[in-house]
């Protein structure tokens, strides 16, 4: 009885963090709108109801599957810019299947450190569709697309199902299901759909491009606190140390981009 509330709470309270980021987003421009939206929340989210309806050490176990996840998180990206040409529900399935194959895998054989999966794991992967993705036809006229209503219910309920089912495979399979899920690309089929059908298939590739950075260092700056601080400090101040620590990632970015351009 117990963990079906829980893992109602984790569906509704998933829904609204995720409609609040929406509606934040909506709010700022330019760079902050895009930090916005690439900020752990999906992740955050599913490491901090797996501490809180297991233990703090079991998050440890499925931050692991963080950064390795990643790497089937852009397999899943790269795969989608690639199949935009032929339509859209040919480019979500092929998409989704390369997803779960490269899912399957990382289940069949987790990585053993935080380390291994960073550099094993991810790095090689995401360099390879990080260059395929760069090398498809860009557009330069990319605009952002409005918050609508309509937009945020579908963001919202995606991230709550996603969340839910974070929560439950960790309880159910272990916590090595429940950390790969913690990075199930959610919000970046979200993102596709709605550039796909408002803006075209050609924006596809250039909308991939944007997915890859500061997101992906401030994911795995992300799980690495947690990991590190969760059975320390628990799970509210460790979540509070990893957003800091992610906030900090995203200005430093920031003001070294600035400051590059400002030397061009």
């Amino acid at each position: 009885m117990l963990f079906n509330l829980q893992l109602l709470i984790s569906f509704i309270l998933g829904g609204l963090f995720i409609a609040l980021q929406s509606l934040i987003a909506e709010r700022v421009k330019g760079f902050w709108r895009n930090i916005v939206l690439t900020v752990p929340s999906t992740m955050a989210l599913g490491l901090f109801f797996i501490g809180l309806t297991k233990t703090p050490q079991d998050v440890v176990q499925a931050s692991l599957m963080v950064p390795a996840g990643l790497s089937a998180d852009y397999i899943f990206v790269m795969f989608f810019a690639l199949l935009a040409r032929f339509n859209f529900y040919i480019s979500l399935i092929g998409s989704l299947s390369a997803w779960a194959i490269s899912g399957l895998v990382l289940i069949l054989y987790p990585p053993a450190s935080y380390m291994t999966s960073i550099f094993i794991y991810a790095l090689p992967i995401i360099v390879i569709t990080y260059f395929v993705v760069k090398k498809l036809p860009q557009t330069q006229d990319l605009k952002p697309f409005p918050m609508t209503s309509r937009n945020i219910f579908i963001r919202a309920m995606i991230g709550g199902s996603v969340i839910f089912l974070i929560v439950l495979l960790s309880k159910t399979l272990g916590n090595i299901w429940g950390g790969l899920f913690t990075v199930f690309p959610a919000s970046y089929t979200a993102t596709f759909s709605i550039y796909y059908h408002m803006q075209g298939k050609e924006s596809i590739p250039t909308v991939a491009k944007t997915l890859f950075f500061p997101g992906i260092i401030g994911f795995i700056i992300y799980g690495w606190i947690v990991a590190e601080t969760f059975p320390l400090y628990g799970i509210w101040l460790g979540t509070l140390f990893a957003y800091l620590g992610t906030f900090i990632w995203y200005s430093l970015y920031h003001l070294t981009q600035k400051r590059l351009l400002s030397k061009v």
